[in-house]
């Protein structure tokens, strides 16, 4: 087995192997090579420091990784680890994992952090074992915008994020995180503030990434209208929220479906 840095091999490789090691993964996670790399940067991941086994020359496992400096911190994430079927059960994830923590240590890393699906014993058994312990338990829930008949919520969008940034908590998972080029906009109603929120749109798809409101069971209908009175009734992802929010009932309640529950996880370096 022979490990090697992943800017060592082409994108089209790259890419190939992600999908090959993912395509029986608990959730959707092919991707194309224009996709892979706009993830890359949006979430920071650097190729130079994210790694490939290769078994008898073949590409075998991926594990995709990189780091920010959070306050006093210097935190690395790993935001994908997968093995290429036939090649499992050969202790790859762990080797992976053991060069990136000395590559960790180099860097002067303080703290590694994960998400793994709660379903997905054999690595969340790997990751308690290299020291990692859980921080929260993450709902993934997917739906559609309705006109929920709520008037006189509205949104106004934030242009400068400092502000927001330094009210993110520490536990906040890393892909939810401002400096991952998301949206913010504040919420009204009759004149006054009621909140924020951290949010991704597309054409097609509204993802809420930190719902931050003064009475969120109360007020997350309004908020979900005043993003359907904007963009109509497009789908609409809560992504990475924990389990025992108060609003996620409310949510299952008008349709919204469960799609996965992942443990967020980290380890001092």
């Amino acid at each position: 087995m022979e490990i090697q840095r992943l800017d060592t091999i082409p994108l089209e490789e790259q890419v190939a192997l992600w999908n090959e090691a993912f395509k029986d993964y608990l959730v959707p996670a092919a991707m194309t090579e224009a996709s892979f790399t706009t993830r890359m940067e949006k979430l920071q991941q650097s190729p130079h420091e994210s790694l490939i086994a290769k078994v008898d020359g073949e590409a075998a496992a991926i594990i995709l990784t990189g780091t920010r400096d959070f306050g006093n911190t210097r935190m690395a994430w790993i935001g994908g680890l997968a093995v290429v079927p036939r090649f499992r059960k050969m202790g790859l994830s762990r080797q992976l994992l053991e060069r990136l923590f000395a590559g960790y240590r180099e860097q002067g890393v303080d703290e590694s952090r994960l998400e793994v699906i709660s379903e997905n014993i054999p690595a969340l058994r790997l990751y308690q074992k290299l020291g990692y312990a859980e921080i929260n338990e993450l709902i993934y829930l997917t739906g559609s915008l309705q006109d929920y008949g709520i008037a006189g919520y509205q949104l106004k969008e934030v242009s400068d994020p400092e502000a927001y940034i330094a009210l993110e908590e520490d536990a906040l998972p890393w892909q939810n995180r401002i400096a991952a080029h998301h949206k913010i906009a504040t919420i009204w109603r009759n004149g006054k503030q009621l909140g924020y929120i951290v949010y991704g749109v597309s054409a097609d798809n509204l993802i809420l990434l930190q719902v931050r409101l003064s009475n969120a069971p109360d007020q997350i209908l309004g908020l979900l209208q005043a993003f359907y009175d904007t963009y109509g009734s497009i789908s609409c992802a809560l992504f990475n929220e924990v389990v025992t929010s108060e609003y996620i009932p409310i949510l299952l309640d008008k349709g919204f479906e469960k799609i996965a529950t992942q443990i967020q996880m980290r380890k001092k370096i």
